[in-house]
């Protein structure tokens, strides 16, 4: 009966205490970055009437008798529920997404809170407002805010350029032609023999070679061809058959004098190439000759590639060879000679330079991609033209048809476009600069800046070749001062150059200036330079930054805000006014940036509202009264029974 009155008695407490739980949960239903509590219960030592048995093999096993003797409470835990993010609009009011604390310093020692209810105060420092405890930043140190402080000027280093300068040539440029085709050189298709001789052929076995795409053409080793040259056809040697190669096919160079049968094409480049195959008998495999096709290597030629190496050359020029090379001048006068091989020259660049002198007007060279270019020495309308082929009496031949000349370029008069913009000096004084862009051909352009001011001094004002692609994203540009791409000057009042970097944007990105279409929109998007600021406003961002805004339009990062995980952040000990002090299950503090692992990130203008449940708590109220008014009927009907006991005698 006695433990039947302690067991109730023990109920009560505990349901009590389940009230007292349940009591300030929702006590805290509004408090800020408040976590509600939970608890549970367990059960007390039973008292045991006997220890039951095991089974024998004649009966079963008895479990054990036992009573309870009571209820006690097993834990009570700190739920870290996210809680609802309420906005503000107080810079200083922050909010945590995730699983961080705020870190504040009472001058004695750390203690954190999900409750960022932040201000300033006299002495310019992040406090808590109820505490006046100091916010931490992620070193560890106090926040103290530079408010009444300037943000010093800084002179312009560079521009960022953008916008579109037009495709459309309106000038000005100078006329140029150009050849269709680029010239070019290389290698021969080239077919070397694996096998050395002597070799078994046979008398009218054949062997068939198609030479640079022509015609197939039949080599026939016939015995008596052999013995004419003193051998035989069964042990041939490698030089008796590539006599009788060269004699019966054109267009390739047959060599033998290396023990092996070679076979060359007397044209070079990728329009060479060589394919044999066996006819009657085995040739080829005997003489080890491959018969997969096999091509010649192009490579744009230069100055020094003699006229005989030049992929269109079909046979090689002899001394007094003549090219007609004739035309009009930029002025539409008409020109001509006759470039005689061997006495004006044997190499391209020799007739580059042929062809130079007989314009007067125009300048001819050849380009790095093998193209011979004719450019009008003055801008404007030109009636360039030129031609070169070959005299119908010549030994050498090549298909300069192949490289007709067009214009690629037409003169027209000056393009310009202009755009101004402030720059700043080392004192933060506005200055207007003036950006003029000039057009030198279709796809470049010349820049040169002005002031505002008369007694600037431009050092370096100029950049020259601005290039862009053909797609019309920036190439590069060539400076012309001390760096390229480069403004320097010296403004009025200072004594030492301004270096001012241009920046077009990205080689081969359309990120900065372009050129497309037939519109304008060329202008400075920014520029790295401002004058002095006063500190206007702050805002905290999602990783903790503090980034205050001044008068001058520059924003700058001021502190960071830090926060704290803990291995165990059910272990933390509540110390009032929503705190909470590290314990020995908790864990040490690790102080992070926001957005870095379990820490979370930062809402500045919000704060986090209490995780209570309202209806979940009323639904424990329930449980705590009932479980209560439960024990108390235990006692009430425990005291019944000793009454009755009590009255028996």
């Amino acid at each position: 009966m006695s433990s039947a009155l302690t067991s109730a008695l023990s109920g009560l407490r505990v349901h009590q205490f389940f009230l007292d739980v349940v009591g300030n949960n929702l006590a805290n239903a509004s408090t800020v970055g408040y976590q509600s509590s939970r608890v549970t219960f367990s059960d007390v030592l039973s008292r045991s009437l006997s220890s039951g048995s095991g089974p024998s093999s004649t009966i079963g096993g008895v479990n054990p008798i036992q009573i309870g003797l009571g209820v006690q409470v097993h834990s009570v835990d700190i739920r870290s529920d996210q809680g609802v993010l309420d906005d503000t609009g107080r810079p200083f009011d922050l909010a945590i997404q995730g699983d961080g604390f705020f870190v504040l310093n009472t001058g004695a020692r750390n203690v954190f809170t999900r409750a960022g209810t932040f201000g300033i105060d006299a002495n310019n420092n992040l406090v808590d407002t109820a505490t006046g405890y100091r916010v931490r930043s992620v070193s560890g140190a106090d926040i103290q805010l530079p408010l009444n402080s300037l943000l010093p000027a800084q002179a312009t280093s560079s521009l960022r350029l953008g916008g579109n300068l037009p495709a459309k040539v309106g000038g000005p440029i100078a006329e140029v032609l150009t050849t269709s085709t680029a010239y070019a050189t290389g290698t021969s298709a080239n077919i070397s023999g694996t096998a050395s001789g002597p070799f078994t052929l046979t008398d009218g076995d054949t062997l068939d070679v198609r030479v640079d795409g022509g015609a197939t053409q039949t080599v026939t080793f016939r015995a008596a061809d052999f013995t004419a040259l003193g051998g035989n056809i069964a042990t041939a040697t490698s030089v008796e058959v590539a006599s009788i190669i060269q004699a019966q096919v054109s267009g390739v160079a047959a060599d033998g004098s290396t023990g092996q049968v070679v076979l060359t094409s007397n044209r070079t480049g990728d329009s060479s190439s060589i394919k044999v195959d066996d006819g009657a008998g085995s040739p080829a495999a005997i003489l080890g000759l491959s018969t997969t096709l096999l091509s010649g290597v192009s490579s744009p030629a230069v100055a020094t590639t003699a006229l005989e190496d030049l992929a269109d050359n079909l046979v090689d020029y002899q001394a007094g060879d003549r090219i007609e090379v004739s035309g009009v001048n930029a002025a539409g006068q008409p020109v001509s000679g006759t470039f005689v091989y061997g006495t004006d020259g044997t190499t391209l660049g020799e007739l580059v330079t042929f062809a130079d002198g007989l314009f007067t007007d125009a300048t001819v060279t050849l380009d790095g991609a093998g193209n011979m270019v004719v450019t009008a020495d003055a801008t404007g309308v030109a009636l360039l033209s030129l031609s070169i082929v070959d005299d119908d009496a010549n030994v050498g031949q090549t298909v300069f048809a192949n490289h007709g000349f067009s214009v690629t370029t037409d003169g027209t008069g000056p393009d310009t476009v202009r755009t101004s913009l402030d720059v700043f000096d080392s004192r933060g004084l506005r200055h207007t600069v003036t950006l003029t862009m000039t057009r030198v051909d279709s796809s470049e352009w010349n820049l040169a800046a002005t002031t505002d001011n008369a007694n600037d001094q431009i050092v370096d004002g100029d950049v020259q070749s601005i290039r862009f692609n053909s797609d019309g994203s920036f190439f590069a540009t060539t400076g012309t001062g001390t760096g390229d791409g480069d403004l320097e000057i010296i403004f009025d009042g200072l004594t030492s150059a301004q270096q001012v970097g241009l920046d077009f944007g990205t080689s081969g990105q359309l990120d900065g200036v372009t050129q497309l279409g037939d519109s304008t929109s060329f202008r400075a998007l920014s520029q790295d330079g401002y004058a002095v600021g006063e500190l206007v406003s702050m805002v905290v961002t999602s990783d903790g930054v503090i980034s205050g805004s001044y008068s001058n339009g520059q924003q700058q990062a001021l502190d960071q805000v830090a926060l704290a995980v803990f291995s165990n952040p059910g272990g933390l000990v509540r110390s009032g006014g929503s705190l909470f002090e590290e314990s020995g299950n908790s864990g040490t503090a690790q102080l992070q940036s926001a957005g870095s692992g379990r820490a979370g990130s930062i809402y500045g203008g919000a704060l986090e509202s209490s995780n209570v449940d309202v209806a979940e708590e009323f639904v424990r109220l329930i449980e705590a009264q009932r479980g209560f008014q439960a024990n108390a009927r235990v006692i009430k009907v425990a005291d019944e029974l000793l009454n009755e006991l009590v009255n028996i005698v």
